[in-house]
């Protein structure tokens, strides 16, 4: 089985759907924050503050290249990970990529704990961050993905059972 890619912004879902959609299609998932959370026995918050934000994306695109080359897994990837162009390459030649977008609102009302999230730590306004984040990295998530699937009058299970209705089309026109 081909992997599946989950991207989009922070609080789009992409870790909640995936280990739904992982345990449903019996798939194994990875956060892509968690295995390098795990692999430098630090967060993220931390790497952020010790390597900065730079080194931080050079790990992340060392282990996303090196692991989506390998075959049957479910990613939730990193909000940043289609800032760099080899990312983008592997989200789309390496699996099918799917873009849980939201709106800054409703990132906004979903997200909780902004201290694991380096880049709204301290942020006085969290939807206004969050748009300007968004402003950056559309047009990327854009050309990254193949399905967009807008999530803010949504639950997980209806973004997951839409996934997997995409993916029974996406199999029977190959």
């Amino acid at each position: 089985m081909r992997n599946i890619f989950l991207i989009g912004m922070m609080g789009s879902w992409k870790s909640t759907v995936g280990k739904k959609l992982a345990q449903k299609i019996k798939m194994e998932f990875i956060d892509t924050d968690d295995a390098i959370e795990e692999l430098m026995e630090m967060k993220i918050s931390e790497i952020f503050y010790e390597f900065g934000e730079k080194k931080f994306r050079e790990m992340e695109t060392a282990f996303f290249n090196e692991k989506s080359k390998q075959k049957g897994y479910i990613f939730s990837t990193g909000g940043g990970m289609v800032l760099d162009s080899l990312n983008r390459d592997c989200l789309q030649n390496n699996g099918v990529t799917f873009f849980l977008s939201a709106t800054s609102e409703t990132l906004a009302k979903r997200i909780h704990n902004t201290t694991k999230r380096p880049l709204l730590a301290n942020e006085v306004d969290l939807q206004g961050r969050l748009e300007k984040i968004w402003q950056e990295r559309k047009k990327y998530y854009m050309e990254s993905s193949k399905f967009v699937i807008e999530t803010d009058k949504l639950n997980p299970d209806d973004v997951m059972n839409m996934i997997v209705d995409e993916l029974g089309h996406s199999i029977e026109n190959n």
